[in-house]
């Protein structure tokens, strides 16, 4: 009798639990993960101009440039893609870069000066985009809901190749 009552008890636990509140009418259809190319990215921009004409400053501007400027106002944050820290807003420009140093001459007299390498939009070849789609019972519609961006960009220690040589820059939550 034990065995049956523990056995019942564990079927209504497992059947009480869910991974969904039962109060809401969306249900979790998948997570999802997709890759844009930056550069075919252009009608983001332009529906949002559309929709708002204070965008319209952003004209001409790619994806990756537009979140970059809005990362170092501080209006979005940024994070390591490998160590998941925060990247300091005036430092998302020149974050992971490499720092040379290059001989230059000054009046016949060689002197060394440290240059810190600085990424553009440009640098930026792919977004990765993670998100949640979900279907409304009631309204039966079918939505998604963005978790985060991933900018991906070269490989600085390969050759490129834009299908596979890429690799994670900074992650951006919503």
């Amino acid at each position: 009798m034990k065995k049956h009552s523990i056995t019942l008890i564990l079927i209504l636990t497992t059947f009480c639990l869910s991974a969904q509140n039962s109060d809401s009418n969306s249900i979790l259809v998948r997570h999802d993960k997709t890759t844009l190319k930056a550069n075919e990215c252009e009608w983001v921009i332009k529906s949002l101009i559309k929709d708002s004409t204070e965008l319209a400053s952003e004209k001409g501007k790619s994806i990756p440039e537009v979140l970059l400027q809005a990362i170092e106002a501080g209006k979005l944050k940024a994070f390591d893609s490998w160590t998941n820290k925060p990247i300091p807003a005036k430092e998302v420009y020149t974050w992971g870069m490499s720092i040379d140093t290059v001989a230059v001459y000054e009046e016949d007299i060689l002197k060394y000066k440290v240059v810190q390498n600085r990424r553009t939009g440009d640098d930026i070849k792919q977004i990765r985009i993670y998100q949640d789609w979900y279907f409304d019972v009631k309204k039966q519609v079918l939505f998604s809901i963005i978790k985060s961006i991933e900018f991906l960009e070269p490989d600085r220690f390969g050759s490129y190749n834009e299908e596979s040589d890429v690799v994670p820059f900074c992650r951006i939550d919503y």
